[in-house]
């Protein structure tokens, strides 16, 4: 038996149909009552956002839910390990940035057309360095402070 997953839209179904509905703003002091006139895709907009909002609410409650009922258990923790348990439970992946400084030496070789050779300096050679990682996320800065020849 085949099955088929497309979606009837009834023939009265007007997405552009204009409707009026009251809201109450619970927020107010005064309880305001209200009746806009809006769209149904406005509506239907509204209503997948509320949705939405009520899912990840819900993913919240039940992550809140998790380390209340862990917060005993963090006293026999050390903070490492706390922080850790936290992390897990939300899906956090923190970093911490540690500095460094390191050195390399480069060697080369340079090709210098002879014509040009009695002009040459070796100090107006620039080279760039580009310094990468394939494990972390690195942010470095390359500086070439001194050009000698062997």
């Amino acid at each position: 038996m085949e099955t088929n997953n497309e979606t009837v839209v009834p023939a009265h179904y007007n997405p552009n149909q204009l409707v009026t509905y009251k809201v109450i703003d619970l927020d107010a002091t005064d309880q305001t009552i209200s009746y806009p006139t809006v769209k149904v895709t406005e509506i239907e907009w509204d209503l997948e956002q509320a949705r939405r909002k009520s899912k990840r609410l819900s993913e919240y409650s039940d992550k809140v839910g998790q380390l209340e009922n862990r917060l005993p258990e963090y006293l026999d923790m050390d903070s490492e390990e706390i922080v850790s348990d936290i992390c897990s439970i939300f899906g956090l992946n923190p970093t911490r940035d540690i500095e460094f400084e390191a050195t390399a030496t480069i060697t080369g070789t340079v090709s210098i057309p002879l014509a040009d050779l009695k002009d040459f300096d070796i100090d107006n050679l620039d080279l760039y360095v580009n310094v990468d990682s394939y494990a972390y996320d690195v942010s470095a800065d390359a500086e070439v402070d001194n050009i000698t020849t062997l």
